[in-house]
């Protein structure tokens, strides 16, 4: 009877022990994007857009994402940055890629009337972890970095 009692209350503690490591990566995603705005990264004033502009504008399957925080500078600058929540991690896969197109655009785009932008651009962090996507266009891209990572840790 103790080794029946004893046996299941070694299962048990298994069972519990092995599902709190399977959990899956959790991002405040509201905290790193306040992060990103205040973190002095940007030479330009961004804004929000709406789900129009980040489908229609920027390009994102906007079908494939649970929530975004996406904010878009002037256009003097090239400067941008999104925090995505995609609604699986194989969506988010697919936004990444399409972020990477959303750069080479950019870079397209700048590259003929505004060459300064060009490094902001080109040395954007793009970063997918789990069913996040986290882009950042700015003037401080190893700033940049080091706080995402911070978030992705």
């Amino acid at each position: 009877m103790i080794r029946k009692v004893l046996a299941v209350l070694l299962i048990t503690v298994l069972v519990f022990s092995l599902s709190s490591c399977g959990g899956s990566f959790q991002l405040d995603t509201a905290k790193l994007a306040s992060e990103i705005r205040s973190a002095d990264l940007f030479l330009d004033t961004l804004a929000p857009v709406s789900e129009s502009v980040v489908g229609k504008v920027v390009g994102l399957s906007t079908d494939l994402i649970a929530d975004f925080q996406y904010e878009i500078g002037t256009g003097a600058t090239g400067e941008e940055f999104a925090v995505i929540t995609c609604k699986s991690e194989a969506d988010a896969k697919k936004i990444k890629e399409e972020i990477v197109k959303r750069q080479t655009d950019l870079y397209n785009t700048y590259e003929s009337y505004s060459p300064e932008s060009l490094p902001r651009i080109s040395n954007a962090v793009i970063e997918q972890k789990g069913v996040y996507v986290i882009f950042v266009s700015c003037d401080k891209d190893a700033d940049a970095q080091k706080l995402v990572d911070s978030f992705l840790k």
